[in-house]
């Protein structure tokens, strides 16, 4: 019986199933750029939620005075998710990621990109690296910031662009607008 496995034992054999279906979950998980952007979207039930839990305290909101501080409750919550990445292709839904505390890199901009939008960033961006690295482009007081979420980091100004030198965007989204770097 399965229930008289050790953890480890079990453990294993999940590991064995996940490689042997790796191809079969990458098709399956595999999304557009039209179901990626969407993801972004600021009208989901679970990011209204974030963000009336991150605006509590600031009602009625104003964007014009209030954002950069919501900006960065929300990048506490998101720096609150543990970075996971897997052998193969799978997104998690917002509620998954706000059960589980754990996502990828993607998983976590794009949950960030979608809150900014909910506090009314119009130009927030998730950047896609040539390399496949994700990050948070959006724009404040005439300063650009860049949210890396494999560390948590946030960038400011010019410091913002120098993490292009060496791996350059290839292409940038939100539920708004999609640009391929690449062709520019």
């Amino acid at each position: 019986m399965a229930d008289d496995l050790d953890a480890a034992t079990k453990l294993n054999i999940y590991r064995l199933v996940l490689k042997r279906h790796r191809e079969l979950i990458n098709e399956k998980e595999s999304l557009t750029i039209s179901e990626i952007r969407q993801k972004v979207s600021p009208y989901n039930d679970f990011i209204r939620s974030i963000r009336e839990d991150i605006t509590k305290d600031m009602v009625p909101y104003n964007h014009g005075l209030q954002f950069y501080d919501a900006a960065l409750r929300a990048i506490s919550y998101v720096r609150g998710i543990k970075t996971c990445e897997f052998a193969f292709t799978f997104w998690m839904d917002f509620e998954e990621l706000g059960r589980l505390k754990i996502g990828t890199a993607m998983d976590k901009a794009i949950v960030l990109a979608a809150v900014l939008r909910s506090l009314e960033s119009e130009d927030v961006r998730v950047v896609v690296t040539k390399k496949g690295r994700p990050f948070v482009r959006f724009s404040w007081d005439g300063k650009q910031h860049l949210f890396v979420p494999e560390s948590g980091s946030l960038l400011i100004g010019e410091d913002s662009m120098k993490i292009f030198a060496n791996d350059p965007p290839s292409y940038s989204f939100s539920d708004l607008v999609y640009e391929n770097h690449e062709e520019q």
